[in-house]
């Protein structure tokens, strides 16, 4: 039953799966567009949407696919911890991202 707890492999394999999980996202979000200034400039301009249809597709079918599998009792969703949410740092950390991106792309 999820979630797995990855140190049960070994500390080279879990890496292992870490890294082919980190390449796998990076290159997903790369084939999406997210690597083009331009791109990611023009979400904030509202002119090119990919990146906000992306990110909102992945939510949903991460959140689908969390409750699916814990009615069918894949997951064990007792066991998944949620960080807790901090409003201020988050909307900080989001306001100084998207500075650097609109200077990025500009």
């Amino acid at each position: 039953m999820a979630p797995f707890d990855p140190t049960t492999l070994g500390a080279v394999s879990a890496g292992l799966v870490a890294l082919a999980f980190g390449f796998a996202f990076g290159f997903i979000l790369e084939r999406a567009g997210f690597g083009d200034s331009r791109k990611l400039a023009g979400q904030f301009y509202l002119n090119d949407m990919t990146v906000l249809k992306v990110m909102f597709t992945g939510i949903v079918v991460a959140m689908v696919l969390v409750f699916l599998s814990s009615s069918l009792h894949l997951l064990d969703f007792e066991k998944v911890w949620v960080n807790p949410t901090h409003l201020w740092p988050q909307f900080v950390g989001g306001l100084l991202l998207g500075v650097g991106f609109l200077i990025g792309g500009y």
